[in-house]
């Protein structure tokens, strides 16, 4: 049953009609419901382009409203049934990067990856508030606890601003698995802070990671993609990060090099906010790493 669902309602993405009234017929949608596909007959860029709650603010009902609609239709969420549309709408070949195509050479490849990976650092360098990221300095080093939380290619950003501030004199904690994450979470209070990384602002770990420290009190900053998103709309400090055209943004390389320069710079400006100190912190763990290297 829940195929011939998937097979209708995806006819509805490609806006046809009869197709709409086929699915209204046999699937007992509710009033809210029925407004999201009826803004999906002309709006169908909407979804592969939008964060949940964009789409859910244009079609004009909630986040739980938009989540409950997928999962009605037999999807896990509305990630998962993007990424099915996304599949039926897209050709193959350009589901790994819009940007190419199966006819691109590898001089074609390389120069469009490099593009695109510049492009994005400049536009996230544009929409970045400098104010915002000496506000982050300043909770980070107050705080006497800083978590920082991610899953996937986030995780590995975490673990790499974990090396940075450590070298700088900061102890953040990362821990790989979720249920150590909510644990942390739920042991933070007022002089903490958590740091969220997660590009699609959408991840329920990720964003369950954030109330869970919140409702403990901590301090909560986001690095995450551009327009609004949960979690975004959860944090109490944001900082967006740009990304190419991708329909799959979690696999984003792009958006993962602009982070990395974001907690370059987060770090960097750390650093020089007390630099005696700074420095004391990098001469004791170089000479503590020294053995390791030739």
């Amino acid at each position: 049953m829940a195929y011939s669902f998937f097979m209708m309602f995806e006819a509805v993405i490609m806006s046809i009609n009869s197709s709409y009234e086929l699915l209204a017929s046999q699937v007992k949608l509710t009033q809210r419901e029925k407004k999201i596909v009826e803004f999906l007959k002309d709006n169908e860029d909407a979804l592969l382009n939008d964060t949940i709650t964009e789409f859910s603010e244009k079609a004009g009902v909630s986040d739980a409203t938009m989540v409950r609609f997928c999962k009605h239709l037999g999807y896990k969420g509305y990630q998962d049934f993007k990424m099915h549309v996304a599949r039926d709408m897209l050709p193959k070949e350009r589901q790994y990067n819009p940007a190419l195509g199966k006819d691109d050479d590898s001089s074609s490849i390389c120069s469009k990856i490099f593009n695109n990976e510049l492009s994005v650092l400049s536009r996230t360098l544009l929409e970045t508030d400098i104010n915002v990221l000496e506000q982050i300095v300043d909770h980070l080093y107050a705080a006497e606890k800083i978590v920082i939380f991610g899953t996937g290619g986030s995780l590995n950003v975490a673990k790499d601003a974990l090396h940075k501030f450590m070298k700088i004199g900061l102890m953040p904690y990362v821990y790989e698995d979720i249920d150590l994450q909510l644990m942390a979470a739920s042991l933070l209070g007022e002089k903490d802070v958590a740091l969220i990384i997660s590009h699609s602002g959408g991840n329920l770990r990720t964003l369950r990671c954030l109330e869970i420290a919140k409702a403990a009190g901590a301090y909560t900053i986001a690095l995450t993609g551009l327009g609004k998103n949960p979690i975004s709309k959860a944090a109490d400090l944001t900082v967006h990060i740009a990304s190419e055209k991708m329909i799959f943004q979690s696999e984003s390389v792009s958006t993962r090099i602009a982070q990395l320069a974001i907690l370059d710079t987060i770090a960097a400006m750390a650093a020089f906010r007390d630099y005696e100190r700074s420095n004391e912190a990098m001469e004791a763990t170089r000479q503590a790493t020294s053995h390791t290297k030739f």
